[in-house]
């Protein structure tokens, strides 16, 4: 068993700041750019808690509330600390994990390691035009016929070369962005 889902990420990474209870994640997910990254159901936190605890990336605190049933304060784990602090500097490796693993290291990256933003990014890039090479590699060994079978196989390429593109177009301006933040 590992982490599978973007959502145990962010639920690390939440804890990398404080201490905090199932519900108070829920809600700073719910009710901010998290919220805009990944969808997540309650019910499905909880899951992930559990997870996270069996794998011990979390551990728990019982806190009684008077009159009210008890409720767990979660925090990291040395090893979970570990393992999100890995994942956070790390690139991914597909395009099509910029959408939400990209933005989610670059969410927490922000606001618990900043000096590292730009090194983030500029890993990112270089993990995109190495995937863009690979990609434009694979479009030179074939020519194909609009009739031909594997027609389609090379509109799938094609159209994933001019994906990674824009999102190396994207990641240069977010670069360009980021200098300028640290020279102002």
């Amino acid at each position: 068993m590992q982490i599978s889902e973007p959502a145990e990420y962010v639920i690390l990474g939440l804890l990398t700041t404080r201490s905090m209870h199932g519900y108070e994640m829920f809600q700073l997910i719910e009710g901010g750019t998290l919220g805009q990254i990944i969808h997540l159901e309650m019910s499905q936190m909880y899951a992930f808690l559990k997870k996270l605890e069996r794998l011990h990336y979390i551990e728990a605190e019982v806190e009684s509330q008077g009159t009210r049933p008890p409720r767990k304060i979660f925090q990291l784990t040395a090893e979970g600390h570990e393992v999100f602090r890995q994942w956070i500097r790390q690139p991914v490796e597909k395009p099509r994990d910029i959408r939400i693993l990209f933005l989610i290291k670059l969410y927490f990256v922000q606001r618990v390691q900043p000096a590292q933003l730009g090194t983030l990014v500029e890993q990112q890039i270089k993990a995109c035009q190495s995937f863009l090479q690979h990609l434009k590699t694979r479009q030179q060994t074939t020519t194909l016929q609009p009739d031909d079978a594997a027609f389609l196989d090379q509109v799938v390429l094609s159209s994933r070369i001019y994906q990674t593109q824009a999102l190396l177009e994207w990641l240069s301006e977010l670069q360009k962005g980021i200098q300028h933040r640290v020279l102002t």
